[in-house]
């Protein structure tokens, strides 16, 4: 299995008085994950993109600052890499003292380390953590004890390093400070305002976006606000939708069964989109597939994936819906009625031609051949005989 680098910078800092919380309300912490075979050719274009748009300085988010058209020319550059995006976005407003988190600097810093780190070492058996020294010191070196006093291996073949460096030797650090300090024109409302109504920063970066990780849960659920009377929502259908897919990922994410962390990764990647209005759509199975390759979950059969994927995840009772288009978690009657008829237009001709090739066995056996009179086949039986007595009330109402 190839190795992983998680690149990681931040954007935000420490501080819950209400002067701060009104100009920075939010922290945030990307990692920009590479395999270890793409690291030259990232760093050879990062280097370029220098050049070309920063006179050779380093990549910073603050030296784009509110030129959006600049940050969107970058971005269309740096998405073009091969490499993908974990983060944690803390609402620091929300954070109560009751949480323990805002007593000082020291326990704030340790709470976020570990939330980012247990979100990367269960995700990447071999990973080399590598964190900026300059931006925030007092992070860098917070992350860095955490790190090596709780570095312990999910499995025995697990491996994991750890380096502190000056971003500005380290192209893809400065990458990880471009997608954070973007993210914060999407989640901090200072800065928010000020981006054009036809800009979505998330939608230029929704393919590289494996996870987004928000504390506290509460700043969750306030994704799910809609217009009153929108027709598209279903506040009830979300919510269980919802919480289904969190309960699962809360009770399987230390699995180290192989299907198991494709049904984990699998449902984060259906649950950050179904966490966004503007991403709500089904997602493909070629989509959610090459998100698991590109993830590191290796390759696996069309047939594999919808058995031992999709279907023992609505087997233990997450709620999926699909249409030709894909798969989506839930949050209108529609989407569920797609899924009813989905599943309608697969199920009903089979079990339809079934009944026709077992009426034409009876038939030329002169009833010798009824299979569906097996013990086997008595489910099935019972729904033949169902559909017929439909069938005939139909046409008994028809005449």
């Amino acid at each position: 299995m190839e190795k992983y680098y998680a690149y990681l910078d931040e954007c935000g800092g420490y501080g819950f008085n209400d002067s701060v919380l009104e100009q920075e309300r939010m922290f945030i912490v990307a990692a920009a994950i590479i395999k270890e075979s793409d690291i030259e050719v990232v760093n050879s274009a990062l280097s370029s993109i220098s050049q070309e748009d920063f006179g050779g300085q380093e990549i910073k988010s603050n030296r784009i600052k509110g030129n959006h058209s600049r940050r969107i020319r970058v971005l269309n550059k740096v998405i073009k890499l091969p490499f993908n995006i974990v983060c944690l976005v803390v609402d620091k407003r929300e954070i109560l003292s009751a949480h323990g988190v805002r007593r000082s600097k020291k326990y704030f810093y340790e709470f976020l380390n570990q939330l980012i780190y247990n979100e990367l070492r269960g995700a990447y058996p071999f990973l080399r953590i590598v964190t900026d020294e300059v931006g925030n010191p007092e992070f860098a070196d917070e992350f860095a004890k955490y790190v090596r006093s709780h570095r312990k291996p999910v499995t025995l073949f697990d491996y994991e390093e750890f380096d502190v460096v000056n971003s500005k030797y380290v192209n893809a650090v400065q990458l990880a400070d471009l997608v954070a300090g973007t993210l914060s024109y999407v989640y901090e409302d200072s800065k928010r305002n000020t981006v054009p109504e036809d800009i979505d920063y998330l939608k230029i970066l929704e393919k590289k976006l494996l996870r987004i990780k928000f504390f506290p849960k509460s700043y969750d659920e306030l994704l799910f606000e809609h217009p009153e009377g929108d027709n598209n929502f279903n506040q009830q259908i979300a919510n269980i939708s919802y919480r289904k897919a969190e309960q699962f990922i809360v009770n399987h994410s230390r699995s180290t069964d192989d299907y198991v962390r494709r049904q984990v990764f699998t449902l984060k990647y259906l649950l950050f989109r179904f966490k966004y209005n503007s991403l709500r759509r089904y997602i493909s199975t070629k989509e959610l597939m090459s998100a698991l390759v590109r993830a590191d979950y290796g390759h696996i059969s069309e047939q594999a994936f919808r058995s031992k994927v999709i279907g023992s995840l609505r087997d233990k009772g997450v709620i999926i819906s699909s249409s030709p288009k894909g798969y989506k978690l839930p949050s209108s009657e529609k989407e569920i009625f797609d899924y009813y008829q989905h599943v309608s237009g697969v199920v009903l001709p089979m079990i339809h031609r079934l009944n026709l090739c077992n009426e034409s066995l009876r038939l030329g056996s002169n009833n010798a051949l009824n299979y569906l009179s097996n013990n086997e086949f008595k489910g099935l039986q019972i729904i033949v005989d169902a559909m017929k007595q439909n069938d005939h009330k139909l046409e008994i109402s028809e005449q």
